[in-house]
């Protein structure tokens, strides 16, 4: 009986490229509806506000939800100083 050749493994699949996830989801996310404008503005302003009264906690919160919506985030404004 003659010997069965045997055939190499398959080559394993190239890995793929190294891709920036934010980036694919900003290309796949859609424009903006004018509510959610608002809402981003809306949020922004409530942000502004919490920073000048010292609300960490919820400058926190409202930063995280303008993150999960892929909206910018502004440079926060700083508490206006005191006047006697």
């Amino acid at each position: 009986m003659a010997a069965r050749k045997s055939t190499p493994p398959a080559p394993e699949p190239p890995e793929p490229d190294v891709v920036d996830e934010d980036q694919v989801e900003a290309e796949e996310r859609p424009a903006p509806t004018a509510v959610e404008v608002a809402y981003v503005e809306a949020l922004r302003r409530e942000r502004e506000g919490y920073t000048r009264y010292g609300r960490e906690d919820r400058v926190a919160a409202v930063e995280a939800e303008l993150k999960r919506l892929g909206a910018p985030l502004e440079r926060a404004v700083t508490r206006p100083p005191e006047t006697a």
